[in-house]
């Protein structure tokens, strides 16, 4: 093995550049001087003392909204994927609707989606380290508060670091100056929450490894001091744990990098989506070049790379979620039935996480955070105007928490990335298309030279290729230059498809070494003092593994039918045809290994369950537990144990299943989700059990039994607004985008409304000489806006994905106008959320920005607007927060609450909808009554109506707004009623807001429940109730019946 290592030095001259092969074993261990728990080096960071491999999923706490127990759910699915991390963010603006909320402390209520302190425990509880990414700023944007700042955010301006704040009270028609910096009270509340929750802290609550800084985000001379200020904030609140960055355009610039001029930061991480949008594309070879470049003495850390793509609205063709064009087409409608599409597409299916994920581990990463693994629900205002209700992303986990066939995959990589030690400090000897006997295949090979062991990487050189393609691989081992598979036949690749093979890869308790294998290592696990090891490829593929034995083992081949053996010169080498399973057992001199050869379908349903040790961090693998077992059959395994002669699992089944399991020898029983089972040994040393699925005899509700309501009683011109508002404001910090006429400042942010549909109502006393009016409303892209004078309907108008505002000139209709009396202007308008920092600096006003009337020299004597009841600032549902409502008049009322008092409501559909322009408000109610031990996750589906129809819909399940639809522009006709909100035994409240843009009015074409299926499950639901009308009935006007329009 010695003189193979010398020889590997020799090698390395013709390794990629900047790599300095004298201390590729002797790197200097990094810190961060204030903590050795966690360090670091070029090769991998370390916990400690321990290298690991991260391998990290993004999920964000808000968006699974209503029972915050479910985040488990989450986390135990993605721990039981091979996943060791959880990323996530923290949203500045869900804490901080006003800069001095609760004293400058925030709103972490206990038992909310807001209660980020349950979010860490429950990822702790699983097993799963925690990288956190508090920004301040975040994808999403800013507090709406944050825009009425002067001059540019995000930099050393005094204003946003430390400058008096603007702070709007509509509920007490006041405007409070507050002089705290804006994002100084924020990051001082959530780096202490990080820094009493991170890893060196020891306890139940030790977890977080990595805090990241800011986001996305470039140096600068205005830029850079902002974010030392950032950092030092972090430190000043006892964060001692590394600190990170992300830099976009995969690192390529190395903003902040470690290894370059600029603020104190101890990791450097690079962001990247390189999935085509509508094709598949080349993948990237650029992160280890980057990397080399600007951040040598870091290990390649890619902070977000795309676990599927954002899409935005109208991107796609009306029709499910939109991304169902990133979902692969299933052959097991169980595996994921309600998102086997007509539009589905493979563009960042199981094959893209194989050919894409992999290339990037080729290129030396070794932490790799996959955003969105779930990306879940945009629900109320909280999606900004580059997306929609459903932030589904294409993730592993659908937005209804269903895995999908992509987890699968990640199960395989992970648990190989989770054993594979000798990997985490293997370093980049070379690549190109010179390892193979095919010259359209590309290899790379990663080494560790303290060890031998080698990894290399294939794939085709076209990564777009379905072609079939066979070849050998030329590897260096212990045992000299070896062209694989020795032994006939070659190594095949069907198409999308890449593999890891190893050489001199040692394993097992007996460190047992394989010379080389043509088929990829899933996990190993020592049971007993039994060491079991799985090998697994596409099924009818062929593969030849290589043992090495210093003695003459016995080899059991009865259980390996389609297993060829050959024993000579110490190396036993086993060739076979990929069918079900073999199990072939290995014995001598004090050894027993199972080699167990799958095809890549049955390895796709076994999983390795952590057993809990006894020391500190017990459930987190190599930390404080090695030990696993391993359970074939289920489709989710949540958690594993032994006690005495029993081996209890709980997880999920999508039906009736065998579950067959491997465990120490002392188990004679199973247990599963309580119940027990009689098992079977089987000849191959196994034990299985066939648990049966009943399904409940459950059918979705049919909707029906409707009441309705008008919902815009302000277009009356007797309307008392005197609670609304008074727009007086002459003066705006939005320098960037002006008000282009009038008077007053008609900018929503200003007067402290942040999202949801805005009202204004506008006043002028006619001459007679008034013709029209020239109205620019700006709303965000795909928002619009319907005008009324003096309840006549002028008009309405829309964007789209790109355009953000409208601008129209509406005529007065005859007999609208009154002369010589004082006339209303009404302007509805749709807020499609706040933009992000790319469009506009952050700094994009929502209202009205330029009003005037033509004809006479008119203006307008008074404007009030009105958002959401009460403002950010005294919303009175401070359960479900300040972003669930807009500024509807049903909403402000509580009419989409629970228990509100319709009785004098008429009876009336959105399937009959409205005859004219306007908005109508339907309630009514259902029951799902679902049995515990099920999982049923339910969606609302609509029918599009013609596509010329324009038409607005929100959807409100329990007094949550859970969805917008828009029925011109789409692509999303199918919501997720989730299942922290969701009632299954209880009444659920179902309210509609239908909104007509057209003066022929509106109306829904269907509307139905679906479901994307029913599981068995460990996993306790319960009916998690917010506060109803009654609760807050006092904090809301009183409710008037209104005519439906």
């Amino acid at each position: 093995m010695k003189t193979f290592l010398l020889s590997l030095l020799s090698l390395v001259a013709t390794s990629w550049a900047n790599l300095y092969v004298g201390e590729t074993s002797l790197f200097r261990r990094n810190s961060t001087g204030l903590t050795d728990a966690v360090t670091w080096d070029p090769q991998s960071i370390s916990i400690f003392g321990q290298r690991i491999f991260v391998l990290s999923a993004e999920i964000h706490p808000w968006r699974l909204p209503g029972n915050p127990n479910l985040w488990s759910d989450l986390f135990q699915k993605v721990k039981d994927d091979g996943f060791n991390t959880v990323s996530a963010y923290i949203s500045w603006a869900l804490h901080y609707p006003s800069p001095d909320t609760n004293a400058g402390q925030g709103d972490f209520q206990v038992g909310t989606y807001r209660d980020i302190q349950m979010f860490f425990d429950a990822a702790k509880e699983a097993g799963l380290w925690l990288i956190v990414r508090p920004g301040p700023y975040i994808r999403g944007g800013f507090p709406g508060w944050v825009e009425n700042i002067g001059g540019s955010l995000r930099t050393d301006n005094t204003n946003y670091t430390a400058g008096a704040v603007a702070i709007p009270l509509p509920y007490l028609h006041i405007l409070m100056v507050n002089r705290f910096a804006a994002w100084m009270p924020y990051l001082n509340t959530i780096a202490q929450l990080i820094s009493k929750n991170q890893i060196t802290e020891g306890g139940p609550r030790a977890l977080v490894i990595l805090v990241q800084a800011e986001n996305e985000f470039s140096a600068s001379a205005v830029n850079s001091p902002y974010m030392q200020a950032v950092i030092d904030t972090h430190r000043a609140n006892g964060v001692v744990i590394p600190i990170t960055h992300n830099d976009q355009h995969s690192g390529e610039n190395g903003n902040f990098s470690p290894d370059l001029p600029g603020p104190e930061r101890w990791l450097f991480s690079g962001d990247s989506y390189p999935q085509g949008a509508n094709s598949w594309a080349q993948v990237q070879s650029v992160y280890y070049t980057f990397h080399e470049a600007v951040a040598f003495s870091n290990p390649l850390c890619l902070a977000e790379f795309g676990g599927g793509f954002l899409l935005n609205w109208g991107s796609e063709l009306l029709g499910g979620t939109g991304y169902e064009k990133y979902c692969q087409q299933s052959s097991n409608e169980s595996d994921l039935p309600m998102l086997t599409h007509s539009l589905a597409t493979d563009l960042t299916d199981a094959d893209y996480e194989n050919v894409f994920y992999k290339d990037a581990y080729a290129q030396t990463a070794k932490i790799f955070n996959i955003y969105m693994l779930f990306g879940g629900t945009n629900w109320g205002q909280t999606a900004a105007p580059v997306s929609y209700t459903s932030y589904d992303y294409g993730g592993g986990i659908n937005e209804n928490r269903v895995a999908g066939p992509k987890m699968n995959e990640m199960r395989l990589q992970g648990l190989f990335l989770r054993v594979s030690r000798d990997l985490f400090g293997a370093i980049a000897l070379g690549n190109g298309n010179n390892y193979t006997t095919s010259t359209i295949m590309h290899t790379y090979e990663l080494r560790n030279l303290g060890t031998g062991a080698g990894f290399y990487f294939l794939r085709q050189n076209d990564s777009t290729s379905t072609a079939l393609t066979t070849t050998q691989l030329i590897v260096n081992t212990s045992r000299g230059t070896v062209t694989v598979p020795q032994f006939g036949g070659e190594i095949t690749f069907n198409g999308r498809e890449s593999k890891i093979l190893v050489t001199d890869y040692v394993f097992g308790a007996n460190q047992t070494v394989i010379l080389y294998s043509t088929a990829e290592i899933m996990t190993w696990s020592t049971i007993d003092t039994t060491d079991y090891i799985i090998l697994y490829a596409p099924p009818t593929q062929m593969g030849e593994t290589a043992f090495l034995f210093d003695f003459q083992p016995t080899i059991d081949l009865s259980n390996g039918p389609n297993v060829n053996m050959t024993f000579t010169n110490g190396t036993l080498t086993l060739q076979y045809l990929l069918d079900g399973s073999q199990f072939v057992i290995i014995e001598g001199d004090d050894l027993k290994l199972v080699v167990i050869i799958m095809d890549k379908t049955v390895a796709n349903q076994w999983h390795a369950p952590v057993i809990s040790g006894n020391r500190a961090f017990s459930n987190y693998f190599s930390i404080g537990s090695n030990e696993t077992v391993l359970v074939g059959g289920p489709y989710v395994v949540r958690n594993a144990s032994v006690t005495g002669d029993t081996l209890l699992l709980t997880g999920d089944l999508n039906g009736t299943t065998t579950i067959e399991t491997i465990a120490p020898s002392a188990v004679l029983r199973l247990s599963w989700n309580g119940a027990f089972y009689q098992v079977q040994k089987t000849s191959r040393g196994t034990l299985v059990a066939t648990v049966v699925v009943e399904h409940p005899d459950l059918t979705l509700p049919v909707l029906s039994s409707w009441k309705v309501s008008g919902s815009l009683p302000e277009i009356d011109p007797s309307f008392d607004d005197s609670n609304f508002t008074l727009a007086d404001q002459t003066e705006t910090n939005y320098t960037n985008l002006p008000p282009l006429a009038g008077s007053q400042v008609l900018y929503s942010q200003q007067y402290g409304f942040y999202g949801g549909n805005l009202i204004f109502r506008g006043r002028f006393n006619a001459t007679g000489n008034e013709t029209a009016v020239n109205l620019t409303v700006q709303y965000g892209f795909a928002g619009g806006y319907s005008a009324w004078l003096n309840s006549v309907f002028l008009g309405s108008s829309q964007g789209n994905a790109t355009v953000s505002l409208s601008t129209d000139v509406w005529k007065f209709p005859d007999g609208a106008l009154k002369t010589g009396m004082e006339n209303v202007l009404v302007v509805f308008q749709d807020h499609m959320g706040l933009s992000e920092t790319s469009t506009n600096g952050g700094k994009e006003p929502r209202g009205i920005r330029g009003y005037s009337l033509i004809g006479g020299n008119t203006s307008f004597s008074s404007w009030r607007l009105q958002g959401n009841q009460g403002g950010a600032a005294g919303a009175p549902d401070t359960f479900r927060g300040y972003l669930n409502e807009g500024g509807l008049y049903t909403e402000r009322i509580g009419a989409h609450l629970p228990g509100y008092p319709d009785d004098t409501w008429a009876t009336g559909s959105p399937l009959a909808g409205l005859s004219q322009a306007g908005i109508n408000f339907y309630r009514t109610h259902f029951d799902l009554n679902v049995p515990d031990g099920y999982d049923v996750p339910v969606r609302l589906s609509f029918t599009p109506s013609s596509i010329t129809s324009n038409y607005r819909a929100q959807i409100y399940l329990n007094g949550w707004q859970i969805g917008k639809y828009i029925n011109n522009l789409g692509p999303q006709t199918v919501f997720v009623l989730p299942a922290g909100i969701l009632f299954r035994n209880s009444s659920n409240t179902l309210c509609l807001s239908l909104w007509s843009l057209d003066a022929e009015g509106a109306s829904i074409a269907g509307l139905e429940f679906i479901s994307d299926g029913t599981f068995t499950t460990a996993l306790k639901f319960e009916d998690y109730h917010g506060p109803d009308y009654e609760d807050q009935e006092s904090l809301r006007p009183l409710g008037i019946t209104q005519v439906p329009m």
